[in-house]
């Protein structure tokens, strides 16, 4: 529930930052850290999430890697778009650009637009990831499966 929760957090903050009209560079700057930490919480809960599984349990993390890549790829794509995208606007601010005329630097507008893309492929792919957590019972890892010893170990008694 709480990677929901920390998605919607992230989608809200993402589309708050975009309507900054204001002539406040300390509204970008809040707006540059409120987005990061947000998908820094979502990452922090699906990792949680994570965590439970029968492959982190037992380390395999590269077959854990190899079965959610997707999820993995789009966050380091997302937050290194994040990145660019709100420095970018914050060194366009510091240089008193106007925030209207932000949008028609060469750069910005194609930037932000990916941007929002790979936040959608994000979301996506996390959710995905979720859903597959949830339907794949082999996957989430149980203290009865690591306390139960199998019968052909099972102590024998003396003779």
């Amino acid at each position: 529930m709480l990677v929901y929760l920390s998605l919607l957090v992230d989608v809200f903050v993402g589309a708050y930052a975009d309507v900054n009209y204001t002539s406040k560079s300390q509204l970008d700057v809040m707006a540059f850290i409120f987005q990061t930490c947000a998908f820094l919480l979502t990452v922090m809960c699906f990792y949680n999430m994570l965590g439970e599984t029968n492959l982190v349990k037992r380390s395999l993390f590269s077959k854990l890697l190899r079965e959610f890549a997707p999820a993995c790829l789009a966050g380091v794509a997302y937050l290194a778009l994040i990145l660019a995208a709100r420095f970018y606007r914050l060194v366009l601010v510091y240089r008193s650009v106007p925030h209207l005329v932000i949008w028609d630097e060469p750069a910005f507008a194609p930037l932000h637009v990916v941007m929002k893309l790979s936040a959608a492929a994000y979301y996506g792919t996390v959710v995905w990831s979720m859903q597959k957590l949830f339907a794949s019972p082999e996957l989430i890892a149980t203290k009865a499966a690591y306390l139960s010893v199998a019968p052909d170990h099972s102590p024998r008694g003396r003779r």
